[in-house]
Formats: C-alpha cells, sequence, structure tokens
C-alpha cells in the first residue's frame, strides 16, 4: 500500500498531517487513516524489562544477563517487530531468518530490538516475557511484580 505516514508530535505536524489528509481526500474521495500509539516505551518499561533479563539470566542461564535479553529479543522481542513493521519483516527475512538459533541470538545481541517499541509493543513484550518465562520456572522478585502492576494502573 502506497501513501504517506505521519509521525506527530507537535501541533504543526498535525496541522500538516491533516492538510494533507483534506487535500488526499478532496483528490480520491477516499482515504485510509491509521492511527496508533506512537509513544516510545517509557522508562519504567525499560527498566522493567532490564529487571526481567537480569532475573531470567540468574535463574536460567548461570547469570548471563546477555544471554537472556539476546533470548528474548529473539523468541519475543523479533515475533513482535516482524508483525508490526514490514521493513523489520523484509530484513529480517532477507538477512537473517535463514540463520541457526546460535548465530541469531549473536546478531539479536547486538541490534536494538525493544527500543524500537512504542509503548504498546513493549507492554506486550513484557507480558509475553513474564508469562512464557513464569512457564519456564523463573520466579519474578517482587520488584518485578510491582513494577509490572504499575505499568497497567
Amino acid at each position: 500500500m502506497e501513501g504517506q505516514h505521519y509521525h506527530i508530535d507537535n501541533s504543526f505536524q498535525f496541522d500538516n498531517c491533516t492538510a494533507a489528509m483534506k487535500e488526499s481526500w478532496e483528490k480520491h474521495g477516499s482515504i485510509l487513516v491509521y492511527i496508533i500509539d506512537g509513544r516510545q516505551r517509557s522508562e519504567l518499561q525499560n527498566a522493567l524489562q532490564h529487571a526481567m533479563y537480569r532475573e531470567i539470566g540468574k535463574q536460567l542461564f548461570g547469570g548471563d544477563m546477555e544471554h537472556a535479553k539476546s533470548e528474548c529479543k529473539l523468541t519475543i522481542g523479533v515475533p513482535i517487530l516482524r508483525e508490526t513493521s514490514k521493513d523489520f519483516r523484509r530484513v529480517y527475512d532477507d538477512n537473517l531468518k535463514t540463520l541457526d538459533y546460535g548465530a541469531k541470538l549473536e546478531v539479536i545481541g547486538m541490534i536494538s530490538i525493544s527500543s524500537l517499541f512504542n509503548v504498546e509493543s513493549a507492554h506486550k513484550y513484557i507480558d509475553l516475557i513474564y508469562d512464557t518465562y513464569a512457564q519456564k520456572g523463573v520466579s519474578w522478585t517482587n520488584f518485578i511484580n510491582r513494577s509490572k502492576d504499575a505499568l497497567k494502573a
């Protein structure tokens, strides 16, 4: 689907977007508008993710937080980005999808994944990490439980 997209952070950008929508609507008689929450993940979400990586690393990987982080990014974060970004999906599929698991972990360890999330995707990522690793036997700390609860408040 071709067209224009706008990231709006202020009233000037909003005015430009509405003018472009009006112009396109007048020209074509029909437009499709797709609105998503454009805020980036919060500091609390970022802190919680790292606390979860540390806890997973401590309980499952002999203290190796980096391995835990890479595994979460690969097994949970990549599918979220592939679902939400056709550009990421294309790049991942063309360059990384055929690598073996160990090579993927190594590469993903060097790539920003969760920093590309908006607030909604970061919530989904945190929820999936929490549920997935609880099923694998991770006992979450009070800090992690309280922080996760605070995100929903």
